[in-house]
């Protein structure tokens, strides 16, 4: 099993790609794929079937994932460089 630096629960975030600047918490590790589920983060539509629960289907905003090497725990993001600080007024 892989290590990676962040971990479920933990607060992130995102340092590069569509969704760079923005943070929210771990809810999900996918190992196999080296990708993280951050809520909402990445926001995907999924058409879900018709079934007894929902009569006309549906069209729900699921989280999508964002590959680790874009996360940063927020924790060092804040006390690193990349942060945006205020000018002096």
């Amino acid at each position: 099993m892989q290590k990676f630096h962040v971990k479920r629960g933990d607060q992130v975030v995102v340092i590069a790609g569509s969704q760079k600047g923005k943070s929210g918490k771990v809810l999900e590790i996918l190992a196999a794929k080296q990708r993280a589920r951050v809520e909402g983060l990445a926001m995907i539509k999924k058409h879900l079937k018709k079934s007894e629960k929902n009569p006309q289907g549906a069209i729900s905003e699921l989280e999508g994932s964002i590959h680790i090497s874009n996360l940063m725990l927020q924790s060092n993001f804040d006390s690193s460089k990349r942060r945006k600080t205020a000018p002096a007024a």
